[in-house]
């Protein structure tokens, strides 16, 4: 399903599938997340494991294997099928899949394939170069993925009792911030939460007249539709003057928002911004993959942040 057949079916909303991506040592932080959330839209949860190439041995290499990879794969699905059964005692639809292959590639290969609508995934897991590594297949996921990926960083608290209800979204005021505005305002109305549309005036966008605060607010408002004043969930609007990652984590630090919903595109390196706010946030953080209008100027991509 195209993005926006998912957006008009409510489907990035209410998610009927979510993919999971665990490296089986991040699990304990990344199952409560997404059990909430399959259980706040009715989802079934497909949990994927990938054992990257430079973990299967290659004959031509001379190198000895130091474990068969069929045994990962065996170890890894019964592990897996352990951690499935408490989940389904809950009611939920839960499966499992094991392939060898690069991450990154494997999450968005069983995205399409089952047509998930949202991948959940950790930026931290095990120590050393491996937990670098992780971080690296989690920016690839946030800039390449056709569907919200939640990343759940390692300073993020465990879901409250009482479910989403205080939204946090920054907004660059691109040309392509009405999706992304979108889907924080349609989670904000299903589950009746307070949301924050978020602008920071950088440096860099001060110096287009045309971002003055006074614009800033005049476009997040146009963010919103006419009838807003009558939707079920109070809407803020905040424009600051700062560093974009610093201005988002001060806000949220204010707000405590139990979700911050970002828009990112890869042309700009917006995933790697995105990225750091993930590891600082104490909450998921859900990143939407958005198309940069490909006849920018230079000065136009000055003002335009990378955080859509």
């Amino acid at each position: 399903m195209s993005t926006q057949r998912a957006f008009q079916s409510g489907r990035l909303t209410l998610p009927d599938t979510i993919v999971v991506a665990t490296d089986l040592t991040d699990l304990s932080e990344l199952l409560p997340h997404a059990i909430a959330q399959a259980k706040a839209s009715g989802a079934a949860l497909h949990i994927v494991h990938a054992i990257p190439p430079n973990s299967v041995y290659v004959p031509e290499s001379g190198m000895v294997p130091p474990v068969d990879p069929f045994q990962m794969v065996q170890d890894a699905q019964i592990m897996m099928e352990g951690i499935v059964l408490p989940i389904r005692d809950q009611g939920l639809r839960c499966t499992t899949e094991v392939r060898h292959g690069n991450p990154s590639e494997v999450v968005a290969e069983v995205t399409r394939e089952t047509g998930a609508q949202r991948v959940i995934v950790s930026t931290h897991g095990r120590k050393g170069i491996t937990r670098i590594v992780l971080g690296s297949v989690a920016i690839q996921i946030l800039t390449s993925s056709k569907v919200p990926v939640c990343t759940i960083g390692p300073h993020c608290q465990a879901p409250s009792g009482t479910g989403i209800k205080n939204i946090l979204h920054p907004t660059s005021l691109g040309p392509d911030a009405e999706a992304s505005a979108k889907l924080a305002l349609d989670l904000a109305l299903y589950h009746r939460a307070h949301l924050t549309l978020l602008h920071v005036i950088t440096p860099d966008s001060a110096m287009v007249p045309s971002l003055d605060p006074q614009y800033a607010f005049a476009n997040l408002e146009h963010l919103l539709p006419l009838s807003s004043s009558d939707f079920s969930t109070m809407v803020h609007t905040r424009v600051v003057s700062g560093e974009k990652q610093q201005e988002i984590l001060r806000e949220a630090e204010v707000i405590h928002p139990d979700l911050l919903v970002l828009g990112a595109h890869s042309s700009s390196g917006s995933g790697r911004t995105a990225y750091s706010v993930v590891v600082s946030a104490t909450c998921p953080v859900l990143s939407l993959h958005t198309a940069v209008e490909p006849k920018q100027s230079r000065k136009e991509r000055a003002a335009d942040s990378v955080l859509a």
